[in-house]
């Protein structure tokens, strides 16, 4: 956030104001007896004491009319916006991807969906993630639809492994009238390495393990990360009304690029805000906060706790803050 200086004007004061910028013990000189006046000799020492305060009237001035400056946000509203948006996980990690982002939309146009993925991907390549390859398998899904909730009972029917291990109870708990964006992730832990857990299944649930190197561990850091294995945001038709199709696509990146919630209104300038009706005026493509905020999440020690993430986080984004010209 920019800091904007106005310049201070100089304005000339009045006579009665050069009156009061005399200093008091000149303010009230004592009259001269008619029977001892005073030589002309101690009149010329004290005429330039008179002066003196005339000639400083210039910078008394700038004294009198302070300089206007409009501050970037301090400490408080980037730790403010960090704890709104990144969800809470009980203390655990935050997740992220350490694979492209490989996505597949499904409710769009041809040409819908060609500038819906550039976008995606433009949003990526900012959190330092590589293209995703032709043809690959897709691990994050985009759904366009006017139902919503029909659309999520016949997925928990047809296709519960999307949703796993999660149960039916768990995913309609968390997915029902959840907003225009309903975002579904799972993050797998694995070795700080990134070394890949061992997996069984058992009932359409995935269950996953690490084997974790003796003396990986610190008090410091942890042994693990948190990885995210897919993502899907189901986007309500009805409450797209009048939004440009790049604005959604860049909230829906910033969901599946993080566990991140919606931002309130008046916190900081975020995409993030798109569909709060009391956000006020919402920006409609990511922000430079935005921006830093997937730069510095996927930069944060991945060992370390939630905590210790969110606090890095936000530090760094009082820096860019503050870095600002």
């Amino acid at each position: 956030c920019p800091r904007v200086c106005l310049a201070t004007l100089l304005l000339e004061l009045p006579s009665w104001s050069r009156l009061a910028l005399l200093p008091q013990s000149l303010h009230h000189v004592p009259a001269q007896q008619p029977s001892q006046p005073k030589p002309r000799r101690r009149l010329r020492h004290l005429l330039p004491l008179l002066l003196l305060p005339l000639l400083a009237l210039p910078v008394r001035a700038q004294d009198v009319l302070p300089e206007i400056v409009v501050q970037a946000p301090g400490e408080a509203a980037p730790r403010a916006f960090v704890g709104d948006v990144l969800d809470s996980t009980h203390g655990k990690q935050l997740a992220r991807w350490h694979q492209p982002l490989c996505t597949t939309l499904r409710g769009f146009t041809p040409d819908q969906e060609g500038r819906f993925t550039k976008r995606l991907q433009e949003a990526a390549s900012i959190a330092g993630l590589p293209p995703a390859r032709e043809g690959c398998k897709p691990n994050a899904i985009v759904l366009l639809t006017d139902t919503p909730d029909r659309l999520i009972d016949r997925m928990l029917v047809q296709h519960p492994g999307i949703f796993a291990p999660a149960k039916p109870s768990q995913v309609r708990r968390k997915l029902a009238d959840g907003g225009v964006a309903r975002v579904w992730s799972v993050a797998l832990t694995t070795g700080a390495d990134g070394s890949t857990p061992d997996a069984a299944t058992k009932g359409g649930a995935t269950i996953t393990s690490v084997k974790i190197a003796p003396g990986n561990a610190t008090r410091l850091a942890s042994a693990t990360r948190a990885d995210l294995f897919r993502a899907m945001v189901i986007l309500d038709v009805k409450g797209l009304a009048g939004l440009p199709l790049d604005a959604v696509a860049d909230h829906v990146a910033m969901r599946l690029l993080g566990q991140m919630g919606e931002a309130e209104g008046g916190r900081l300038p975020s995409i993030l805000s798109l569909f709060q009706a009391n956000a006020g005026a919402r920006p409609l493509a990511l922000t430079e906060w935005d921006r830093a905020l997937l730069r510095e999440l996927y930069t944060a020690p991945a060992g370390a706790n939630a905590n210790q993430q969110r606090r890095q986080i936000a530090r760094r984004l009082s820096d860019t803050a503050g870095a600002e010209p």
